[in-house]
């Protein structure tokens, strides 16, 4: 009587191709708030830092992010999908207005809030129009999580400063 090793074909499932927009919200939000926690942990754990140790570590997770935007900016063009285009076009913007808003952020830490909310809103819409591949609700996860990093981080500093 032989041992028989064989085991039953397991399947391998398939990457997402398609994405309903429940699912692609709920991964936005899923990967925006481990980035928010991820931000507060950061805050918590080092402390108050140098302003320009906070500017540099802004700089190159904004600047990632800018380059997933453009990156799913290029993929919304050539899918012909103008609505999801302007969104990311929103969410650039947003990017590159943070840093002036937060000159402003001294005065009135309400103020903080904007290009970081904003940026989210134009994720959010992104997530809600698009109907393309699943490697641009990825990129918009991405984006969302570094934006909502940064902005944990810097807003614990704010608030508590």
């Amino acid at each position: 009587m032989a041992f028989d090793a064989t085991l039953p074909a397991t399947t391998i499932a398939a990457p997402r191709a398609h994405f309903l927009r429940s699912e692609r919200l709920v991964v936005l939000m899923g990967a925006t708030c481990a980035g928010a926690v991820a931000g507060f942990a950061v805050a918590m754990s080092v402390g108050r830092l140098d302003l320009v140790v906070m500017a540099l570590v802004a700089i190159v997770a904004l600047g990632f992010a800018a380059h997933l935007t453009i990156q799913t900016f290029s993929e919304a063009l050539a899918a012909r999908a103008y609505g999801c285009a302007t969104a990311s076009a929103l969410h650039i913007g947003a990017l590159m207005a943070w840093p002036m808003i937060a000159l402003f952020a001294a005065t009135a830490p309400a103020l903080y809030w904007l290009a970081p909310a904003t940026a989210l809103s134009a994720l959010v819409l992104f997530a809600s129009c698009w109907g393309g591949s699943a490697r641009a609700v990825y990129r918009a996860s991405a984006q969302g999580a570094l934006v909502a990093a940064i902005a944990a981080q810097q807003g614990v500093t704010v608030l508590l400063g």
